[in-house]
């Protein structure tokens, strides 16, 4: 019998990805590609059909993407990038299929987040990175409602926009210019637009974005337009 890793507060739901086999036995059907689950004291527990999509690393090769398994020499850094990412992860959460590729003047990174013990492989986490142009304090831009943890030390920063301010929380371990400038009002019109459904943070060197989720091509391009925003903002901050 295989075991389930750990599960904290503000976690999905814990189950195998389309395509993942856990033990012997033929890997059941599993849920269609693209279909959506709410996250754990965030949002209602349901089900969103969604369009049949391909493969994240099939569309990126029909872009001339670069694709790895997640353990070549250029995927090394994601260690230290998921390792500050602000869910609860331990070792044996590794990035699998990482693609990259330019979205406008942005060099972007997609992965998933795998849980990988024994046979088990459960597929956690969709994230979208971009390296920052400018060293940014350790912050995390969330919906208000989401469970956030290891935020010893940070504090919030008010946008002064009554409306952001009570879907969004931009948390800073120091108030500053630079961090401020991602309360620019294109970013704040953007998110105000979206779901709720992603949590931003800087680790790394890099921006990050992340939603409990499979990665899926609709969903990098969502999370690419987020990031070249936020990166805009800082190149004017």
């Amino acid at each position: 019998m295989t075991s389930q890793p750990p599960q904290g507060p503000g976690q999905p739901p814990f189950g195998p990805g389309p395509g993942w086999q856990s033990g012997p036995g033929p890997a059941g059907p599993g849920p269609a590609p693209g279909r959506r689950r709410g996250r754990l004291f965030s949002t209602p527990d349901w089900w969103t059909e969604q369009p049949e999509a391909p493969p994240l690393t099939e569309w990126a090769q029909g872009r001339g993407w670069s694709v790895s398994d997640g353990n070549s020499a250029e995927d090394a850094p994601l260690v230290d990038l998921i390792a500050s990412a602000p869910m609860r992860l331990d070792t044996y959460h590794q990035a699998r299929g990482v693609v990259r590729g330019q979205v406008g003047s942005w060099r972007m990174t997609g992965f998933e987040i795998v849980y990988e013990r024994g046979r088990d492989r459960v597929r956690r986490y969709a994230v979208t990175a971009a390296p920052s142009l400018v060293p940014l304090p350790t912050l995390r831009l969330v919906p208000a409602r989401f469970w956030s943890h290891k935020t010893g030390g940070m504090m919030a920063l008010p946008s002064g926009d009554p409306a952001f301010d009570m879907r969004w929380t931009l948390l800073a371990s120091e108030d500053s210019q630079i961090a401020r400038s991602l309360l620019a009002e294109p970013v704040r019109a953007l998110l105000l637009a979206s779901e709720d459904r992603d949590e931003i943070w800087y680790g790394a060197g890099h921006l990050a974005i992340t939603r409990p989720d499979n990665h899926y091509p609709d969903l990098l391009e969502e999370h690419a337009q987020v990031l070249s925003c936020l990166l805009a903002a800082l190149s004017f901050g």
